[in-house]
This record gives structure tokens, sequence and C-alpha cells, in this order.
């Protein structure tokens, strides 16, 4: 019945759409190699845990940066040329990361890789609203995001194997493995330009009083529920700008693990979130949005406690594998929430704010979670990103519980 409703949606998907489903697989495949790979070179080039905090948080900034630009371009431009420079610059940061090893270059191609990415996720979610129905909609974003994660775990299994391959099968040292392994995963990047380009969309016309980014908010009648979404998600981006960035490294040195048994972790971490997205609505349809979404992300805090707790590392598989899974599968109904209570006019700059601050709780807590780990414990830094969790998912419910309805077949999703 499940696999049924994904096929029939995808089925009725426009050309446009299965077009950025896969240039967002290949995009998200070399996002996975840089999720096991660049942590670990930077320890082989010598930084320490405060070095890749910065990392973190440059790549953050970027995002904080370029999230609200690219809102408004897309929504006034066409989300097509957006998306082609999201993965442009993905390639370009991974390939830049991959050749350079001072300090100051490898910051600067991070911040090109966060701007990518960024710029491409935020582009997405208003692309599937504008180019589907409301009978499919809420199936599209979740098998977006299924999709993703899955690319994202193959890009993981690959990278961390590939790197110990050229490693130990072909003797290359350490940071060389990793430079090839980074540098193919920016090719495979900007491959996903080919896709993007047969995309055809219609051409936008600037409508009078169409002014900036303020002005378009403040007299926008969504601004109450888009701070709403807005603060929902800046505390969510604090708590995972404390541990995601690290659960790598967390695994290295508190398992001892080596780089291919960690990216086979990480592409576990992936699989177990597509799983749980495809999950998602048929939860949605029986319990409500919202309540769905409270119980996915106050279900995962319990197995991240788990996981900062425990030193069995069978234990903290399976824990790190149920927290992920629970607490992303409820971003596609989260967005497929928004994205039915914006106007068209407003999708593109409501996505952006609702990443925006997600991204800029990384930036704060990435350098403070990487100066924590070094004084303390992961132990520590696990909890407090539970207390933001648990903040955010009780807020959402009592903002939320009286917006959740779904769109009648033919009707206009659009407040």
């Amino acid at each position: 019945m499940v696999v049924r409703q994904y096929i029939d949606s995808l089925g009725q998907a426009s050309p446009g759409i299965k077009r950025m489903f896969l240039a967002l697989c290949l995009s998200a495949g070399a996002r996975g190699v840089h999720m096991v790979i660049f942590n670990l070179y930077l320890r082989d080039l010598g930084y320490t845990e405060a070095f890749v905090g910065q990392t973190v948080s440059l790549k953050a900034l970027a995002a904080v940066l370029v999230l609200i630009p690219a809102g408004i371009v897309s929504d006034k431009k066409g989300r097509k040329l957006v998306m082609a420079g999201g993965v442009l610059l993905v390639g370009m940061g991974l390939i830049g990361v991959s050749i350079v090893q001072a300090s100051i270059p490898l910051l600067a191609f991070s911040f090109a890789f966060g701007l990518g990415q960024s710029i491409f996720m935020v582009t997405n979610p208003p692309f599937i609203a504008e180019n589907s129905g409301p009978r499919e909609r809420m199936h599209l974003f979740s098998l977006s995001w299924s999709l993703m994660m899955f690319s994202t775990m193959l890009g993981s299994v690959f990278g961390g194997w590939l790197a110990d391959y050229f490693e130990i099968l072909m003797g290359l040292a350490p940071v060389l493995s990793k430079q090839i392994t980074l540098s193919l995963a920016g090719v495979l990047s900007i491959i996903a330009l080919l896709p993007l380009a047969g995309i055809r969309e219609k051409e936008r016309a600037r409508k009078a009083g169409d002014y900036g980014f303020a002005r378009r908010l403040k007299e926008s009648p969504e601004k109450k529920t888009i701070g709403k979404f807005v603060l929902a998600s800046l505390l969510l981006g604090l708590g995972a700008g404390l541990i995601v960035p690290y659960f790598n490294l967390y695994f290295a040195h508190v398992f001892g693990l080596s780089t291919g048994r960690i990216g086979t972790i990480m592409a576990g971490g992936q699989a177990a979130m597509a799983l749980a997205m495809l999950v998602g609505p048929p939860l949605a349809q029986r319990t409500g949005r919202v309540p769905a979404i409270c119980a996915l992300q106050g279900g995962s805090i319990i197995f991240l406690l788990i996981l900062g707790n425990t030193h069995l590392l069978l234990l903290a598989l399976l824990a790190f594998l149920i927290r992920g899974g629970l607490m992303n599968s409820a971003n596609p109904i989260t967005l497929n929430l928004m994205m039915e209570n914006v106007s068209d006019e407003m999708k593109g700059t409501a996505t952006s704010l609702h990443q925006l601050v997600f991204q800029l709780g990384w930036t704060i807590c990435g350098p403070i979670s990487g100066l924590l780990i070094a004084s303390f414990s992961y132990q520590l830094v696990f909890q407090v990103a539970a207390i933001f969790y648990t903040f955010s998912t009780i807020l959402f419910y009592l903002m939320f519980r009286g917006l959740d309805r779904f769109p009648e077949e033919g009707g206009n999703p659009s407040k």
C-alpha cells in the first residue's frame, strides 16, 4: 500500500521533478563522500576538533549569508538557475579542499561548499510545491528527502571504502587517498548540471510592488506563520550544530574505528533516514502532521541520550541509526506543512528563512561544540543538544496544533 502510493506519486510527477531528483541524487552522493572523508582528512593533516568546528561554522555561515538572496532570486528568476549554481559550487568546493592543505584555503573552499549545499536545498521544496498537485505533494517531499539520504548513504560507503582502497591496497598516503576521493566527489556533483539543463520553466513576470526582502516579508499575510516555523527551526539547528558534524569523529575517537567502517556507519544512518522518511507520510495521514512530527522528533531524543551515554559499540550503532531515522523523517512533513500555508510568491523566501536559522544554529554551536568536546566530553554535548531538541518539539506542538489540515484535491494549497 505504502509502496504503491510512492509509485503513483512518482508516476504523476512532472518531467522537471524527475530531472531534479536525478540531480539531487548525484549531488547528495558527493556530499555523502564529504560527510565521511572531510573531517578525517583534516585530522590526517594535523588539525584539531577546534579547527573542524571552524569549518562547520563557516559552512553554516555561508548558508546564513546566501539563503535569503537565493530564495529571493529563485522566487523572481526561477528555480533551475539557482539549483545549477548550487551543484556547481558543491563540486568546486570539494575539488578545492582536495588540492589544498593550508588553513585559509581550506576554510575558503569549505565556505564555497556551504554556499552550494544551501543554495540547492533552499530551492528544492518550492520547486516540488510548484510542480506537483496536492494529492502527491507530501509523498514527493518525502521521496525527495529519501532519495537524498539514500544517495548520501551510497556516497558515504563509496567514499569511506574508496579512501581505504587507495591507502591500503594501493599504498597511497592517507592524505593523498582522501584528496583523490574528495576530488572524485566534486566531479560527481558537477555532473548533476546535465539533468538540470533539461528542465523547462515558465518565465516569471516581476509584479508591481515586488520590493526588497524586508518589505516583502513585512507585507506578507503569512509572516506570523513563517516566524513560528523559523523559531522551531532555530532550536533544531542549535541542537544539530552541536552533534551532527562530529558523529564521524565520535566513532573514531570513542571506538577507534577505521575510515571505511565509519563510512559504512554513516551510510547506515542515511539508509535509516531514507526508510524512515518513506514511513512519515502514512503516519501523518493517520495521526495528523503535527502529532507525527512531534512524535518522531520526541522519540529521537531518547536515542540521542542513549548514544551519548554508552560505550557499547552495538548499542551506540542502534541508537545512532534510530535517532537519525526518527529526527530526519519529520523534515519533509514539516516542509510540506509550511509550503501549504505560504503563498507561491513567498515559498522561496519562507524556505530560505527556515533553512537560514537552522544554519545559524550550526554557525553558533559548531565551534562551541568543538571546544566543549576538546575540554569536556561528547556526553555533555549530546545532553545539551537533547535540551534544544526538546524545547523545539514542545514549541512546535503548541504553535501548530491548530494548523494541521490537508488541502482538498483540486483546491488551492496555499493561503
